[in-house]
């Protein structure tokens, strides 16, 4: 194809410089194919797309170049190869744009999928060479109108995005005088275990130890779920995950009111950023209520993984994963830029997700050889959510420990630089600062790894710190508590007028003196986990959904099969020894059945079990 119209009617495909066009417009058609069926996914079949919503106009962008790429090579291969050669670029662009749009079938075998391709290839092309006048003209006249739709894509969906943050964050109330501001922070996968504030052995919070001296610390600390968008999902709602939509792959609804629709309904200014943007992202339903909400960044490397092609090319979920981190350090810039230097007019809320501790495990320099040597991280490049135990050796198994320290001390780092920002800016002493995670994570201690398997207590305990001079006090809370209260804690410390809203007790009845110590005793606390057929195999999950409940520090653990685990939880911090066959344990394990029957009633017999394979790894 050429500039000139007569010579793209007559020879529309034979020139280089039509090859490098005739690839322009086949980026764009595949684009926006792309685009077509992320809409029937997730508007016609209700699906998770896990991808940003800028890849409406994010994946024609990444098309385009990724074929024009092609098209450049093939465009040099037709001038350097002697003409009686012919590079078959129609062939081989139709080709490559069916194989794209299969790519986008998570299930599809990709030797099968290149056949497919090269047989439509070809059919494709003897199409189109049949008909060159007509074809010709078909491109020239839609390669504009293509590249306009994708402009009008990309305008229409970020003035969507600003006028819904504006009526979101137009308050309709007033906040009372004085109400502090709300700073949530989750440190996703973190478990209170490897925190010096906690007592580890390694210096991993020296800044946390410093910052929030002064404020309440919780011993122990459950997650009503070991992964990410059912514990953040009950954080928000104080509901536990089975009474909410939340789940593999399925959004948080619009059931159950969240924190952020009512400190915002109430007058806060609020806002989001996260870096877990599997599933705190827009579409996990998270991002409902936030005035403003920041989740997958804008850059090149997202750009490009925006295609589906892209992210075959990029190779391993490793390689994507390192590609797109988004650390502490950019969590924090995004939100003191959305803050300004506030002055004060209407309180915050924030919500601040940092995902640097997850796996793979990729701690920053000098943080990267804190409690490692140099190279170390070698081990656990092929490191997999379903890599067998058996490949788990000490080298691997330390090394894993030591980035994941290493992370922790870098998230810690980040957030000393942020409690000195609000600091500087006058914020600090008037922000309720909650420090905690949505899970936890396992090193091997019953034979699971990572989070998301199972409900050993190393996947389920995370840390909660609260700071807020004048109100909370210095003090060590020793009574085991649920992230379920997390939503109706703050509306009570905050002066809500939604106070008493929330499902669940505000915690501060352990320090505000309206209950008598003698008096504070521990809840019935509830853990579950669904079940999907991408889990790994060999992990208590693969059996089918799990619960688990405390009570009078016995914690009863019912498998998908049925089958019962009991466990000391003031003695047995690992779970190692299980009770449950001991005639002495009967009456305990009796109680614990009615107690777990009360809180989470069975459906049917069993809990239904999600068939589907298309979910990415926990996070």
């Amino acid at each position: 194809m050429s500039t000139d119209r007569t010579e793209t009617t007559a020879r529309p495909f034979d020139t280089p410089l039509s090859i490098i066009l005739l690839s322009l417009w086949f980026g764009l058609l595949t684009g926006l194919g792309e685009v077509a069926i992320m809409a029937i996914r997730k508007y016609a079949l209700h699906r998770f797309l896990f991808l940003s919503m800028d890849s409406v106009w994010m994946a024609p962008v990444a098309d385009v170049v990724l074929f024009a790429t092609a098209g450049i090579v093939l465009a040099a291969l037709r001038r350097i190869l002697p003409g009686r050669f012919r590079i078959p670029a129609v062939m081989l662009l139709s080709a490559l744009a069916i194989f794209t749009l299969l790519l986008t079938y998570g299930p599809l075998w990709k030797p099968a999928g290149v056949l497919l391709a090269l047989g439509g290839g070809m059919q494709a092309a003897r199409v189109i060479h049949r008909h060159s006048s007509a074809s010709g003209r078909l491109i020239w006249w839609t390669l504009p109108a293509m590249a306009i739709l994708v402009l009008v894509l990309g305008a229409v969906l970020r003035i969507s995005m600003l006028t819904g943050e504006h009526r979101v964050g137009t308050a309709s109330n007033a906040p009372r005088p004085a109400a502090p501001n709300v700073l949530l922070i989750v440190l996703d996968t973190i478990r209170s275990w490897n925190l010096g504030i906690y007592g580890y052995s390694r210096p991993t919070t020296p800044e946390l130890q410093r910052w929030m001296r002064g404020g309440v610390r919780f011993e122990h600390v459950l997650s009503t779920a070991p992964w990410t968008l059912p514990s953040h999902a009950s954080m928000f709602t104080g509901h536990f995950p089975h009474e909410l939509s939340a789940d593999w792959l399925t959004p948080l609804d619009d059931k159950f009111p969240t924190l952020a629709e009512l400190l915002t309904a109430e007058g806060y200014r609020s806002g989001g950023f996260v870096a877990n943007t599997t599933y705190c992202s827009y579409e996990s339903g998270l991002a409902r209520g936030f005035g403003h909400y920041e989740d997958y960044p804008v850059t090149g490397a997202q750009v490009m993984l925006s295609s589906a092609l892209g992210r075959y090319l990029a190779g391993s979920r490793f390689v994507r994963r390192k590609l797109l981190r988004k650390s502490a350090g950019d969590v924090n810039t995004e939100f003191l830029g959305w803050l300004g230097e506030n002055k004060q007019e209407r309180p915050f809320f924030v919500f601040l997700n940092y995902l640097d501790a997850h796996n793979p495990y990729q701690p920053p320099k000098p943080f990267d050889t804190l409690f490692s040597d140099p190279g170390s991280a070698r081990y656990l490049t092929s490191l997999r959510e379903d890599t067998p135990a058996r490949e788990w050796t000490p080298e691997v198994l330390r090394a894993a420990q030591d980035k994941y320290d290493e992370s922790i001390a870098y998230m810690d780092h980040e957030l000393g630089q942020l409690f000195g920002e609000l600091k500087r800016r006058g914020l600090w002493d008037n922000t309720l600062v909650i420090v905690t995670a949505d899970h936890g994570e396992e090193f091997g201690e019953r034979g699971v790894f990572f989070h998301g398997n199972s409900l050993y207590r190393g996947a389920l305990e995370v840390p909660l710190l609260m700071h807020l001079p004048g109100t909370i006090p210095d003090r060590l809370v020793s009574t085991t508590v649920s992230l379920r209260d997390l939503a109706a804690t703050v509306l009570n410390v905050a002066g809500s007028s939604h106070d008493g809203e929330m499902p669940g007790r505000s915690l501060a009845r352990f320090w505000d003196g309206r209950v008598a110590d003698s008096a504070l005793t521990g809840d019935t606390l509830l853990m579950e986990l669904s079940y999907s057929s991408r889990l790994p195999r060999a992990t208590p999950v693969a059996k089918g959904p799990m619960k688990a409940v405390l009570m009078d520090n016995r914690r009863l653990i019912r498998n998908g099969d049925g089958r019962e685990e009991l466990y000391d939880f003031a003695n047995d911090r690992t779970d190692q020894r299980d009770l449950a066959a001991l005639p002495a344990e009967a009456d305990m394990l009796a109680a614990l059945r009615r107690a777990l029957e009360s809180l989470a009633p069975r459906r049917n017999g069993l809990a239904a079990r999600s068939g589907d394979n298309s979910i990415p790894a926990p996070r």
